[in-house]
């Protein structure tokens, strides 16, 4: 493993000049010296709730980017996103997204955009990088962890945006809506596993939890973007801006699968997820952002006379201080879950707890950059006790990183 390691990075800092050079393409290198204690980690069979346990601290790959973006005609974008977090040897590289969108000219203030592909629904107002990274912090929240761990639009979506600003007025609007399919399986990982903070995406191709060498009878690895069923799912957004202080969205989500449909390739029923989510991003000064996000909904999965259900909900509020090339931000999370069954189930499952994330990041010049990220999560998740653990733990992850942007 450690040779594969370094074989990904020496490449990835070899090829990024080159793909540098070509304007189509952009390189990202993400290099991090960690420290952990928390539980093992659920990419090794545990039940951590972090990315890294003590087992796996040290000097590590954060991740490794390679992009792609150009145009067509002026108003046909493609873009295709992979990823390498140097965890998996049986898949060191995939896609995270890979979609096509057709931007016709604006007319008469009016916008329209149609995605086709496989791409992340406009829930974070974290992610602003590219690669769907964040733009304040190395792990993203509890929520968006989740998002990127478990959803991705399989399909298309459509944006009408009324171009109020070009009008003359302070408000920009917009609407989308999508349809999808292959998302049958969102709601396993949190259901079983509970929530986490990290910034590793679940790939297109990849699963979770298969990089162990042991998986945990608990929580078996799960491929996310797979259709059980034939149903198509959905989910309808709205967004407002206001000049450039505001932008608020919410989103409602279904991926209408059927909970008694069976995959006997994965030996796993379809997971019926539908949830809400909004949020608010205020910049009162170009020093200052404030985003609070909330995300909460149900997700159930068997057969009728055998079927549970889950509620989950979490929530974040995040404050980032910018000055020249220092940014400073801080972040608190909430989070719960919890099955709907009765305790004395052979299997039941609750998560609640809380985290505070520091980040601190140093631009040096356009390309290298370095951030340090300190990161605690207290919680209570009851599948630990079948793996004789406490239910309890206070998970702590300090993380330095050195980026490189081509």
């Amino acid at each position: 493993m450690d040779r594969l390691l370094s074989a990904l990075a020496l490449s990835a800092l070899a090829v990024a000049p080159c793909l540098a050079a070509q304007s189509p393409f952009d390189a990202t290198v993400d290099l991090r010296a960690v420290a952990a204690d928390g539980e093992p980690s659920f990419l090794d069979g545990g039940l951590g709730e972090l990315r890294f346990d003590d087992q796996h601290d040290g000097v590590r790959i954060g991740d490794i980017r390679l992009g792609y973006h150009d145009d067509f005609y002026q108003i046909v974008h493609v873009t295709l996103e992979a990823m390498s977090y140097g965890d998996d040897p049986h898949d060191p590289l995939d896609l995270t997204e890979a979609l096509i969108e057709i931007r016709p000219f604006p007319l008469n203030g009016w916008r329209s955009r149609l995605k086709i592909g496989a791409f992340y629904a406009p829930i974070s107002l974290e992610s602003r990088l590219e690669g769907w990274r964040s733009g304040y912090s190395l792990s993203p929240s509890a929520l968006n962890t989740w998002v990127g761990e478990e959803l991705r639009t399989i399909g298309m979506e459509y944006d009408l945006d009324w171009l109020g600003r070009q009008r003359g007025h302070d408000w920009e609007l917009g609407l989308a809506a999508s349809a999808f399919g292959w998302n049958d399986s969102a709601g396993a990982l949190l259901a079983q596993r509970g929530w986490a903070i990290h910034d590793r995406q679940t790939t297109l191709f990849g699963r979770v939890g298969t990089a162990g060498q042991t998986q945990s009878a608990v929580v078996p690895d799960v491929r996310e973007f797979y259709g059980i069923d034939q149903r198509v799912g959905y989910y309808g957004a709205a967004e407002a801006k206001y000049r450039d202080a505001l932008e608020l969205r919410a989103l409602h989500y279904d991926n209408r699968a059927d909970p008694a449909a069976y995959a006997p390739r994965l030996q796993s029923y379809a997971w019926h997820t539908r949830f809400n989510s909004a949020g608010a991003r205020w910049t009162p000064s170009e020093q200052w952002t404030l985003i609070s996000q909330w995300l909460g909904g149900h997700t159930d999965s068997g057969e009728a006379d055998d079927q549970y259900g889950w509620e989950f909900h979490a929530a974040f509020v995040l404050a980032s201080y910018q000055t020249g090339a220092n940014q400073l931000s801080a972040r608190y999370d909430g989070f719960e879950m919890h099955q709907n069954a009765p305790a004395l189930e052979p299997f039941y499952n609750a998560d609640r707890g809380h985290a505070w994330t520091i980040a601190y990041t140093r631009q040096f010049g356009s390309h290298w950059s370095v951030l340090l990220e300190g990161l605690q999560i207290d919680s209570r998740l009851a599948a630990r006790v079948f793996l004789d653990e406490p239910v309890a733990a206070v998970e702590r992850e300090l993380q330095l990183a050195l980026r490189l942007d081509l």
